[in-house]
Parts: structure tokens; sequence; C-alpha cells
């Protein structure tokens, strides 16, 4: 049997890996998740760990993060050159299950760079207010469990201006305003 520790991450197969991860305990799979490769080597393993169960919202954030989604975010799905259509495919699934609730929050395990993940949602407001296609859009709703009262209260100021300057929310605004601020 091949463990996590006997594998040479830089050589060893997807196999391998996957093979290792399949008898590793979750919290294992969820470091691995973290420290992944997005790289043709990597891909089948980062498809195998998206789809488990055991994997928290903090560790599929930070693998979803480190697939550099902004790269592909404004190019169409029909003009993704060929060699990063795996990626973007692993994205798309990455985002549809964080924003199904497929993760779970777990508070032991936070997004890894949560500076990045901020910058990646004010961003994703400011292209939703400029009327701009965005490819994976995150659904803040699901994030709340991790976001510290600090992040809650930066958010609120974010949406306090936009209200002074004559702002109206739009739909999602009101629909989660009343829980967030």
């Amino acid at each position: 049997m091949v463990s996590l520790a006997s594998i040479d991450w830089s050589s060893a197969p997807s196999e391998d890996r996957i093979r290792a991860l399949k008898v590793a305990p979750s919290r294992q799979v969820c470091a691995m998740a973290r420290a992944v490769r997005w790289d043709a080597t990597g891909l089948d393993v980062i498809s195998w760990i998206s789809a488990q169960q055991g994997v928290d919202l903090g560790s599929a954030l930070t693998l979803f993060l480190h697939g550099d989604p902004q790269r592909f975010n404004d190019v169409p799905r029909n003009a993704v050159a060929q060699r990063d259509r795996r990626a973007c495919s692993l994205l798309d699934a990455l985002c549809q299950r964080i924003n199904a609730g497929f993760y779970l929050p777990d508070p032991a395990r936070p997004v890894s760079e949560p500076d990045r993940l901020l910058a990646y949602l004010r961003q994703q407001r400011e292209d939703t207010r400029q009327g701009l296609p965005r490819r994976w859009g995150i659904n803040e709703t699901v994030l709340a469990p991790l976001l510290t009262d600090s992040q809650i209260i930066a958010r609120r100021k974010g949406r306090q201006a936009h209200r002074k300057t004559g702002q109206k929310p739009g739909l999602f605004g009101n629909l989660i305003s009343p829980r967030f601020g």
C-alpha cells in the first residue's frame, strides 16, 4: 500500500498519489488540497480531491484560488486554449460545488489566503456592478461562516460607501443585506 509519506510528490504518477490519498485521513486530503500544484501532473489529483465530501470549504476555496481563476474569468469558454481547458473544467466544478454548499466550513481550516479571497470577491462585485460577465462567481452567502468579524465589517463599509453615492443595492444585495448588514 502506498502512503502519503512514501511518495515523492514531484515525480510520482498521479495514480500513486490518488491511491495514497484514498487511504489518507480527511485532514491530510485537505492539506494536499492546499498544496497540490495546478500543472499537468496535478490535474488528476485535483479532480479527485475536489470530488471528496471530506474536503472543507476553506481548503476548497484555497484550491480554487490556487487555480488562478482570474486568468480565465474574462475569456469566453470557446476561446480558452486547448492546454488550459482541463484546468478551466476543474475550476468550473469547484465553483459549482462551492456555491452548492458541497463543502462544509471548518473553523479550524480557514482559507489560506483570506486577502486574496477578499480581493477576488471585491473584483467580482465590481464586475457585477459594471455588468461585466464572469465565468466563476462565488456566492458570498456560502462564505459567511469563514469570514471574520473584521472582514464582515469591511464588506459592510464597502456597501455603505455605495449607498452614500446614491446607488441602490441590486436584487442580490437586497437578499443578503438583512443577513450581513
